[in-house]
């Protein structure tokens, strides 16, 4: 029940901020997201049987499963995702070249209100615990 509410929290930002931006940059945005979409798509077909595995582990963090995937990649896959950072680094010099001044600031001050928020980092397991250094631990599921 909890996670629905945080989901339509975030998607009622997301909304918000769409209303602010003109009819181009949403076009931009709506036509990059089917791109990335469709990519990300490609990408999981091409997966083998073996990496499927590696995805599928329990026992295995997150990075651990991103080490283990990254080393099994083909060269097509590599040569896939690399285009797909280089596209979304591309699509983000794009979207905030289009930005108006107006529009830096109240995206500027949407982004300080949700990272400001008061239940921001909570996890399912309860707030996060601190280290003896002062920072953050997650509680891990695994």
């Amino acid at each position: 029940m909890f996670q629905n509410i945080s989901v339509f929290s975030q998607e009622s930002n997301y909304e918000l901020i769409k209303k602010e931006l003109t009819k181009e940059q949403n076009e931009l945005l709506e036509k990059e997201q089917e791109i990335l979409k469709a990519n990300r798509e490609a990408f999981k077909a091409s997966l083998t049987k073996e990496q499927l595995l590696i995805l599928e582990d329990k026992n295995l963090s997150k990075d651990e499963i991103k080490n283990r995937l990254m080393a099994t990649f083909s060269k097509e896959q590599k040569n896939m995702v690399r285009n797909q950072q280089m596209r979304l680094q591309m699509t983000r010099e794009t979207f905030r070249k289009s930005l108006t001044n107006e529009q830096r600031k109240m995206l500027k001050e949407r982004i300080d209100k949700i990272r400001n928020a008061r239940d921001r980092g909570e996890l399912k397991d309860g707030p996060r615990n601190r280290n003896s250094d002062g920072r953050n631990i997650r509680n891990r599921g695994n």
